[in-house]
Parts: structure tokens; C-alpha cells; sequence
């Protein structure tokens, strides 16, 4: 029998429909919000009745009453509903609800909690000071649930906008007491809880004052700071700046001594002007007034007072932060672009580490789809090889965007060590031996991949795409190339993956079989799982025959396996040039048999989105890793971008966003063939001429393994 959670103590259970719902002439989105009483539930799933796979709910926006598979209902304790609701758009519900960790910062956030609030496209800081509802009483099943969050002035002068919520007759007397100042009412995808930031006009840090050469007093770390000193300032605990002191001394109504810091990136509030005076001159938001006790030595550039060791060396000898008890979100939308994007951000490359560096950006960055490999305990999970993953690369990315490569060299290491290789700390690698190394053989993971051929099951980390040479595919898309390598090796997936990455027809460094291909944003995979419901390619009923022969045949369209309704099948192989196919019969699931018989509704279909690319030319991996969900949302990252010093020195990694890959997405085919890679627009050529590997997620399944 299915089960679904018992009611909560309000008598409701309350649910998120994770897939598109019709019901009747009505249309549900995935995200929507409903909730069944407690008698319908113990009417549905009492012990004495029959089994069922269906639920009546009723939705919360509108009341309506509609019968659901239990299938695409998530469960939901009544706090988060209630957060959730608050968010209008049910896309945008289920996405936030889809981030676990991000749901349960939400779940945590309490009054007087410092935090980051959006407002405009902009973050500032603030401090909760009301949780709860917005509106008066009233008979509804559940409110929804807001922040009421206090923002903090940073600088004289600077206005903040928003609406200020004081005086609203909707707002509870909680606020009464406060001191005057802007506020906002927000949800909670616009609260990031990042903070306790010492910049500013902030209260300073407790540091030892030293010194300098000239006999002013500066602060933080074992070198003085003076004007040309290149600095690290943390603006709060999600966000670090980095830059270069071109000015030092004290500012009007100011006591402690100030720095003027020219940014390397456009995150400042100034080109140099306090109060209508220039202190130093700059480009426009690159420049930003702290107080000198802010500022810290950068140590990516400081030497040591001994000759310049060598990076794994510096490595070698530092001593790591104790790891934060607490893990971080995925970065996403806004919040990804404020964290990764800059020189020196991402995952710092050393000693042919960039298949390593590519790999882990791309599944760690943006998305918490294999972030079972950081928390649950394996049979075989090596808590070492864990704690390294989560505590010193994955954290610190999300938090702060950067990654040393003393931290990737610990894990390198700590593989040479477990596995059966001793070359994983200096030789070249590809990232499907890396994965497979981590995932199989160190923290003994269950396989992503179930597929069955021939009757037999096999499992698989990683798919190698398999094909003879494609004559009639010029510019394929990644759709196409799974199809045709699925049929031509009789294969089918036995389970929806909550991770499928897949590797593309190229061997070696040189051969390629195709010049370019086509990212597909969506993989579609409903006709490549097994005993799965389908859709007639025809007419759109339910198909019960399947035909390879057709699929080849050049008068049916070139994506999408050819299976037909019993009805169609006989019209298409009635023509003389393919009476001599032999369609193969499909099984469809009785359960959905009789379902569909009363309903007649579209077959559901089954979707994963793409998240990440990793790219390779010769010999160097880079990542493309899209971070929201328009088509222009992709940053490129290189762990390699620069490099600083010689032999002796480091390289510089980077992330910079690049839009332009929308452009040539959005081509039609025709004119993406006559592209010439050496004219396409910035990185874009490296995405659809290099690509080595796609990674694709359903954050639905996510959420069960």
C-alpha cells in the first residue's frame, strides 16, 4: 500500500506537487500547494481499505478539490509550508523547496539573526526582526509566513531602497519598539544568512596592533599595511572582497583610522569620494572606505620571510581553519554571481589538478544534487576523504568562492592514498577517473546509473556515449546522441537517475566525432526508461509498440524513439517499405492502464535539467555551470586563467559569466553549422566545440537519495 505522512497536529497534511498536474479542465503547475484533511487521509489510506495511489487534496490558492497521484506529492511539515507560500510563483516554490539547505536556513532564521536581505537586485545587510504573518487573522487552512527584516545603514548618506514597512496597519505591534530605520517585508528566497560583517561602520574585530615602517598603527596579520598593500575584507561570512589600499588615515566624524581600497571587482560604493571630497581616484563602484583593522594581508600573494616556498610546500605548513560545524547552500541566481564570479575565485588549479578543479565546480558550485556524497555514511565511506570534500572545498566555495589548492592537493592525496593509483597527485587524469575513483571505491556510493540490456542489469557512474559514424548528423544535439546510442546498444534506464553525466563520442585528446554539438537544456528520458507509460509518436495515446527500423527511416523526424498506438502502427507499416518491420512490444504498467482508461490524460513526460558542461581542448578541463534558470545563466570557470610568479609561483583561477552562450542556442541549426568557431562570440566556442562531458540533475529525485 502507498503511505504518505500522517496528518500534522492541525488535522492537515500539507503537500508541493512536484510535476504538472491537469485535473479535468484545470491546470496545475509543479510547485502548487494543497492539503488533505485528516479524515480524507485516514479515508484513503485506512489499513482495512484497498491500496491506492491517489490522494484527494485541495489546493491551496484556489480551493479546488482535485484527485492526485500520490507520486508527484512531496510531504510537508507546516512551518515550511507556511514559508513556502509566501512564494507567488510556483516555479520559483518548488525550486526553493527543490534547495533543502537553503529551505532549512529559512526554518532556523530567528528574530535578532544578522542577515543579507535583497532588495532592487542588491544585497544589504540586516537584522530579522519579525517572523510570521502579514495579515489579520482570518479562517484560512495556513498564512503565509514573512520576514520582517531591519536594514542597517553602512554609509553616510547612502539610501536605501524599498518600501519602509512601519505604520502598515497589516504589520503586527512587534515593530513598535524598534528605532526608526528602513525595512523591508521579504521572502525567504531573498534572505541569505550571511554575516556578522566587520566592514563599514561596524563594530571592529579584536586584533593586535602593530607597527608599520612609518609608526602609524595598523592591524591584522604578521605583514604592516600601507598604501599598494594588496588586502582580502570579508563583507560578511557568504562574501569576501579583495583589492589594493590606495589610500590611509582618517575620514571626518570617524575615530579609528580608515583604508581606501580600490576593488578588483565592481563591489564597492565608490570611485574614491567620502562626503563630496576624493580621497583617491578609481573606477566607479570599485572603490570602498573600511576601517583599517578590516583589511588582511591577501595571502594569496604574501610571501613568507624565507625564501618563496614552493604552493604545495606553503600548503604543507598552514595550519586549516576548524571546519564550521554547519554546511552551506548551493549558490544560485544572484547569489552565485556575488560570490564566484572574479579573478581568484572558483578553485584555485596546481599541478595538472584540472580535471579535479572542473569536476568539483561543476557538481558542488550551483547545485546540491550529489550532496549525499558530503553528509551520509556509506558502507564504505572513508569519513577522512568526507570531511576533506565537505569541510575544505566544498564549505568554502559555497561560502566565501574561493578554494586553495593546498585544500584540492589534501584530497589528492588522501585518493592516491585509498585508491589503486599512486599518480593522482601529479599526472593528468580524466574526470570520469576521478568520479568513479570517489564515488565507487572510496566512499563505496550506490551507482547513479541502473540500466538494462538484453534482460540483464548493469550499473554505471558515468555513461560513455557509443555510436557508429553518424552520417546524418551534421551539429546533434545531446537529445540525439543519447537516443541513438541507447537503441544501438539495446539499453534502457531501469530508474529515473537523480544525476546522469555523460560522456561524449570523443577519444583521446585529438578525435572528435562531431565539430560541435548542441547543449540540450532538457534531456528528455521518458522513452528511455524501462516498462515506463509512452506516448504515441502519432497521436499522442498510449503507445504499446516500439520500432527501431522506423526510428532510422529518414521520413520521421530525427529526434524522439519511433513507438506507435496499436491503431497507428498498422497504418505505418502498411506502406511496402516497412512491411517488413518488427516492432517490439512495450509493457505498460497495469496500474497506469486502468488510470488512464478513466482519465485519458497526457503521459506524464520525464525531464532533467542540464547543470553543468565540462570542456577540454587539448589538455586543459574547464566548466561551464549554468546558475539560474534563464538561458543566458552560465559562468565559465578555469582553475588555470593566470598565473602569478614562475616556477615558484601560483596560478590564479577565475569565473566570469558569459551570456553570449544564449545567442547561439537560440541559432536554428543551419545557421549554428556555418559558425566558425574562431568567430563565435567569447567563450562560446569552447562549450559547443570542446565539450567532454554534460551533467544533467532531477532535483525531484534529489530528494530520495
Amino acid at each position: 500500500m502507498t503511505n504518505l505522512p500522517p496528518p500534522a497536529a492541525s488535522g492537515n497534511c500539507f503537500y508541493i506537487l512536484t510535476e504538472d498536474c491537469a485535473y479535468g479542465s484545470k491546470y496545475f503547475q509543479a510547485g502548487t500547494m494543497c492539503f488533505c484533511s485528516e479524515r480524507s487521509y485516514l479515508r484513503n489510506f485506512s489499513e482495512a481499505g484497498p491500496p491506492t495511489c491517489f490522494l484527494k487534496v485541495v489546493v491551496l490558492d484556489d480551493g479546488s478539490g482535485v484527485t492526485v497521484n500520490v507520486g508527484i506529492l512531496q510531504p510537508l511539515r507546516e512551518e515550511a509550508a507556511g514559508f513556502l507560500l509566501a512564494i507567488g510563483s510556483p516555479k520559483e516554490r518548488l525550486s526553493f523547496f527543490l534547495e533543502r539547505l537553503s529551505l532549512e536556513a529559512a526554518l532556523g532564521a530567528a528574530p535578532g539573526r544578522n542577515v543579507m536581505v535583497e532588495v532592487d537586485r542588491k544585497f544589504f545587510p540586516g537584522v530579522i526582526r519579525y517572523v510570521g504573518s502579514i495579515y489579520k487573522p482570518s479562517l484560512a487552512v495556513l498564512a503565509p509566513v514573512f520576514f520582517g527584516v531591519e536594514l542597517q545603514v553602512m554609509w553616510p548618506g547612502r539610501k536605501i531602497p524599498g518600501p519602509g514597512i512601519r505604520g502598515d496597519p497589516e504589520v503586527p505591534s512587534v515593530w513598535d519598539g524598534i528605532p526608526a530605520s528602513p525595512g523591508v517585508l521579504c521572502r525567504p528566497p531573498g534572505l541569505f544568512p550571511s554575516f556578522d560583517s566587520d566592514v563599514g561602520l561596524g563594530p571592529p574585530n579584536p586584533r593586535k596592533a602593530e607597527t608599520s615602517e612609518s609608526g602609524e598603527e595598523g592591524e591584522g596579520g604578521n605583514s604592516p599595511l600601507e598604501v599598494n598593500s594588496m588586502v582580502q575584507i570579508a563583507l560578511d561570512k557568504g562574501s569576501q572582497v579583495s583589492g589594493i589600499i590606495r589610500w590611509l588615515g582618517f575620514l571626518p566624524q570617524i575615530k579609528e583610522k580608515m583604508a581606501g581600497v580600490e576593488l578588483d571587482e565592481d563591489k564597492g560604493v565608490t570611485g574614491g569620494e567620502w562626503l563630496g571630497k576624493s580621497y583617491f581616484h578609481c573606477a566607479p563602484k570599485r572603490g570602498l572606505f573600511v576601517r583599517l583593522n578590516s583589511c588582511q594581508p591577501d595571502q594569496r600573494f604574501q610571501s613568507l620571510p624565507d625564501a618563496r616556498p614552493s604552493l604545495l610546500e606553503y600548503g604543507e605548513r598552514e595550519v586549516l581553519p576548524q571546519a564550521p560545524p554547519e554546511s552551506f547552500p548551493p549558490l544560485r541566481n544572484e547569489a552565485a554571481v556575488r560570490v564566484l564570479r572574479g579573478r581568484m575565485k572558483g578553485i584555485q588549479g596546481h599541478c595538472n589538478s584540472c580535471y579535479m578543479d572542473a569536476a568539483l565546480f561543476s557538481l558542488f558550485s550551483c547545485t546540491s544534487v550529489l550532496d549525499s556524497m558530503l553528509f551520509m555514511p556509506f558502507p564504505l565511506s572513508d569519513r577522512n576523504v568526507q570531511g576533506i570534500l565537505r569541510d575544505e572545498i566544498v564549505n568554502p566555495l559555497r561560502r566565501t568562492g574561493f578554494v586553495r589548492a593546498s585544500s584540492v592537493m589534501h584530497l589528492r592525496e588522501q585518493l592516491t592514498d585509498k585508491g589503486q593509483c599512486s599518480s593522482f597527485t601529479n599526472a593528468e587524469k580524466d574526470p570520469e577517473e576521478f568520479l568513479n575513483l570517489i564515488m565507487q571505491q572510496i566512499l563505496g556510493m550506490e551507482p547513479l546509473l541502473k540500466l538494462q540490456s538484453g534482460g540483464q542489469e548493469q550499473d554505471c557512474y558515468c555513461y560513455q556515449i557509443f555510436l557508429d559514424k553518424q552520417e546524418d548528423l551534421v551539429v546533434p544535439n545531446v537529445q540525439q546522441l543519447v537516443e541513438r546510442s541507447f537503441l544501438s546498444s539495446d539499453l534502457k534506464l531501469v530508474e529515473i537517475p537523480s544525476c546522469f553525466i555523460i560522456q561524449m563520442p570523443r577519444f583521446g585528446k585529438e578525435y572528435k566525432m562531431f565539430s560541435k554539438i548542441i547543449p540540450s537544456l532538457e534531456l528528455d528520458i521518458t522513452d528511455l526508461l524501462l516498462d515506463s507509460p509512452r506516448e504515441c509518436c502519432l497521436c499522442g495515446d498510449v503507445a504499446t509498440l516500439e520500432c527501431l527500423e522506423c526510428f532510422q527511416d529518414q521520413v520521421f523526424a530525427a529526434t524522439g524513439l519511433k513507438q506507435f498506438c496499436s491503431s497507428c502502427s498498422r497504418q505505418v507499416h502498411s506502406h511496402h517499405r516497412r512491411k517488413a518491420h518488427k516492432p517490439a512490444r512495450l509493457h505498460i504498467p497495469e496500474e497506469f492502464q486502468r488510470w488512464n482508461s478513466r482519465r485519458r490524460q497526457p503521459i506524464p513526460r520525464e525531464k532533467l535539467e542540464l547543470f553543468a558542461v565540462l570542456c577540454i581542448e587539448t589538455s586543459h578541463y574547464v566548466a561551464f555551470v549554468k546558475y539560474g534558470p534563464g538561458k543566458e545563466h552560465w559562468m565559465f570557470f578555469d582553475s588555470m586563467a593566470d598565473r602569478h610568479g614562475g616556477e615558484s609561483g601560483f596560478n590564479i583561477p577565475a569565473v566570469t559569466l558569459c551570456p553570449e552562450v544564449a545567442k547561439y542556442l537560440e541559432l536554428p541549426l543551419a545557421g549554428l553549422a556555418l559558425e566558425q568557431p574562431r568567430d563565435m562570440d567569447g567563450v562560446a566556442k569552447r562549450l559547443f566545440c570542446d565539450a567532454y562531458m554534460y551533467l544533467f540533475q532531477s532535483r525531484k529525485m534529489a530528494l530520495y537519495k
